[in-house]
This record gives C-alpha cells, structure tokens and sequence, in this order.
C-alpha cells in the first residue's frame, strides 16, 4: 500500500506511515470505488476502511452502472483510464442517472482535455497518482452544501 499513498511532506511526497495514523474519530459514510486494478481498489479500501468509511468497489463502469447501489455514496472515485469505459464516461452516465455526491477522478496521465472534461462533470478533484492521502481525505470529508440527490443532502454525509 505504501507504493500507492503519499504524504503532502516533502518536495517528492512521503510515504504514509500507517493509516492508523491518520484516524480521526466521527468518519463514516459509503465511499464507492471503480478501478480495474484490484490492487488498487484494495488500497483505497483498506485505507478507506481504517478511517472508518464504508466502501464498496467495482472493477469497471459498466459494474456500477448495473448495480445502481451507488446512489447512497457520500464520495465516488473513479479512474479515468479502464477499458470499455473510462472513469469521465462512467461519471456522466451516472450524473445523468441523478448521482450528486462528491466525485474524485485519479489518473496517471493527467492532461488538459481531462481537466476540462472532469469541469464540465462537477467533478470535485482530479487527483494525479500516486494519490496524496492527505489530500483524498480533505476532499471527501469537505461539505458539499446544498447539493441534493433523490431527496438526499450530501452536505454532511462523509463528514
């Protein structure tokens, strides 16, 4: 996992000790994962999970969009880069399905036309891999103020 997480210290980025480390108490709510590599969904679970966040994963777009489960996630993060479908298409698919929580994309190329695409979704952050712990965990616990989805608020839900 220490290949995967780093800290925002240092001009190259730390790994993370532990994410026991990083525990804060109160955490909670359902974060979702979409990303072809099992190793990498496993990653962010269990650091996910350490935090206290539930988290439900799935190996591709498609795998979300057929279990409509995921209009109860605080938080989505999604790869832009898997096959079939990529994480941009993934999220506009479920953004016209209603999905308002917060959306994370993660890259290992990131490019201007992803940025630009991942605006026009109301993505929450582009995060560049490898991801910064510190930074993933100030975005899905940042409030969303307003937003509703199927009768929900998502301002408080992964706080």
């Amino acid at each position: 996992m220490n290949d995967r997480w780093t800290s925002d210290a240092g001009a190259g980025g730390t790994s993370v000790s532990q994410p026991s480390e990083l525990r804060k108490s109160g955490t909670g709510g359902l974060v979702v994962v979409v990303d072809d590599d099992e190793s990498v969904r496993d990653s962010f679970r269990i650091l996910l999970e350490s935090l206290g966040f539930t988290v439900k994963t799935y190996a591709s777009g498609r795998d979300i969009l057929r279990d409509g489960q995921c209009s109860l996630a605080c938080c989505l993060i999604v790869d832009q880069h898997m096959p079939e479908m990529d994480g941009l298409t993934t999220l506009a698919a479920l953004r016209r399905d209603g999905l308002g929580a917060r959306t994370i994309l993660v890259t290992g190329r990131l490019d201007a036309e992803i940025t630009a695409r991942a605006a026009l979704l109301d993505v929450s952050a582009v995060l560049e891999k490898p991801v910064s712990t510190a930074r993933l965990l100030d975005i899905i616990r940042t409030p969303l103020v307003g937003r509703h989805t199927n009768g929900r608020r998502h301002d408080q839900c992964c706080s």
